[in-house]
């Protein structure tokens, strides 16, 4: 069983109502991904560069988390899909690949540069030479059947913002221009762990990518969590009932593919233990052990921890406090909060009532962005009732 990281090959499930919706977008539109961390965007990213060839196109996944410029950024694009790789792709290419190349149209690269629809005009200077260099690329990779998968682009927009924030619109209309070209080929697909709308909107860039379809990735249906469920069972030589195995998703609630696989793999572990204690015959899963590895998981501060080193990184000591405070009063309600009783909750953290339901609403839009919470519903609770438990266990004064 793998738990976290990608999930590539075998260790793959489900998400074939998304795969066909994404396959049939594509053909017009560049996309971005969005959705909460730990639903397994970077693995969806990973199961579309597998299928591409056979869809017709020449596909790259492109990780851009360790990056800070647009320098860096362009040269992991040109090194991710090199001249030689892309003829002799095309050269080899199978029937979807020729039928795709046969309806395809030329190019136009009538706009400056190929910037000036975006409205702004470059110079190459000392803190853009990059544009050159990007210009070339643009023009050798839009023509061609090119699928290009950016992993972690929200990552990579929070680091140039930190570090050269004037950089980042040009950056941004650069690729808006791109993808926007008359007839452009290649496509792109964006995605990231933390909230890309939220990141843009925080800094009023988002108008500088609103051109992409926003793809929402949602959690597991039932079903499709069972069948996952009871195939990394049966490939352990374990066995559960329909019954056991729904009580494990309704201790999840959430249905994460990775909350999923936390829990069940430390069932496992916990079952493991009774059959060799009481001697069972046969190893089959029940709902006690669901619970006991549950609370053992509370009791592991390694799996949670980093949802707090996130706010504290991310947001400046007054904010950080205030999302502290409204997480904490979501986790002791249980089932969630309305926003009206959430204000009340909060009047201490700030008096003014204007200035309260600001605030309220950019740490909302954050922690739901970065996978905290749902605030769609009538209450905003806590997405993961695992983080939920273990912020009321530690954290919920």
């Amino acid at each position: 069983m793998k738990v976290g990281g990608k999930a590539d090959g075998d260790a793959f499930f489900n998400r074939t109502r998304e795969r066909t919706a994404l396959w049939r977008i594509l053909e017009n539109d560049h996309i971005t991904i969005s959705g909460p961390r730990r639903l397994g965007k970077t693995s969806l990213l990973q199961k579309l560069a597998d299928e591409a060839e056979d869809k017709g196109w020449i596909a790259a996944l492109v990780d851009v988390e360790g990056l800070g410029t647009p320098k860096a950024f362009f040269e992991a694009l040109d090194r991710h899909f090199p001249d030689v790789t892309l003829s002799a792709t095309l050269q080899r290419g199978g029937e979807a690949i020729r039928r795709r190349l046969t309806g395809l149209q030329k190019v136009s690269f009538q706009l400056p540069g190929g910037l000036g629809g975006a409205g702004l005009e470059f110079q190459d200077t000392k803190e853009q030479s990059w544009i050159q260099d990007a210009r070339t690329l643009q023009h050798r990779l839009a023509p061609q059947p090119l699928l290009i998968l950016v992993d972690e682009l929200s990552v990579f927009l929070e680091t140039l913002l930190t570090q050269a924030p004037a950089e980042a619109p040009g950056f941004l209309a650069f690729l808006r221009a791109w993808r926007q070209q008359s007839d452009v080929n290649c496509r792109f697909v964006f995605c990231g762990s933390i909230g890309l709308n939220a990141l843009l909107e925080r800094h009023r860039l988002g108008t500088l990518f609103n051109d992409c379809y926003d793809f929402r990735l949602d959690p597991f249906l039932p079903a499709d969590a069972t069948a996952m469920l009871t195939e990394l069972l049966r490939r352990e030589r374990w066995t559960a009932d329909p019954a056991c195995l729904a009580h494990l998703c309704h201790r999840i609630g959430w249905l994460s593919p990775f909350y999923l696989n936390l829990l069940l793999m430390d069932a496992m572990t916990v079952a493991e233990e009774r059959v060799s204690e009481t001697r069972a015959p046969e190893r089959i899963l029940i709902p006690s052990d669901i619970d006991d590895a549950y609370d053992r998981l509370l009791l592991t501060r390694s799996r949670f921890i980093h949802w707090v080193d996130r706010l504290k990184r991310d947001l400046d000591v007054p904010s950080c406090d205030f999302a502290m405070a409204t997480l904490n009063a979501i986790a002791k309600s249980g089932d969630g909060l309305t926003k009206r009783t959430l204000l009340a909750r909060l009047q201490k953290r700030e008096s003014d009532p204007d200035r309260r339901a600001e605030r309220l609403e950019t740490i909302l839009l954050k922690l739901e962005e970065d996978g905290y919470i749902d605030s769609q519903g009538e209450k905003i609770q806590f997405l993961s009732f695992l983080l939920r438990d273990y912020w009321k266990k530690n954290h919920a004064r």
